[in-house]
């Protein structure tokens, strides 16, 4: 436990690092604006809580993978309330409904994300023999 624990968090920080360089490479609109130290601190508490999601739906009887896609997705549906109120508090919001804006993009990249992370915490179970 304690050597995936190891290797999980660091590669997940980097994983979530790497989104964020890549999406500022290729010029989607980031509405972030907190100080890297918050910043860092956010990616490690989103890793950690991925992991930790992962661990706990781990020995449900499933495979690795699929239990990896599955934490991967219920934590993306729980970020969703986090991306709304990102949106909320840097744009302006109509009434009528959000249309298909910059969080649309934000959101669907976070998904592929989120998958992609499931699937390297499976890999780092499989490799550390959890």
């Amino acid at each position: 436990m304690t050597r995936f624990l190891l290797l999980a968090l660091p590669a997940l920080l980097l994983l979530i690092a790497g989104f964020h360089a890549g999406w500022d490479l290729l010029g989607f609109d980031n509405p972030q604006t907190l100080p890297a130290v918050q910043l860092l601190g956010l990616w490690f508490l989103e890793s950690f809580g991925l992991t930790t999601l992962f661990l706990l739906m781990r020995g449900a009887g499933r495979g690795r993978f699929a239990d990896g896609i599955a934490a991967a997705w219920a934590a993306w549906v729980f970020r969703g309330p986090v991306v709304v109120l990102t949106l909320t508090s840097t744009t302006t919001v109509t009434a009528v409904g959000f249309g298909k804006g910059p969080w649309w993009n934000l959101a669907l990249g976070w998904l592929g994300l989120y998958t992609f992370a499931g699937l390297v915490l499976a890999a780092l179970a499989r490799r550390s023999d959890l």
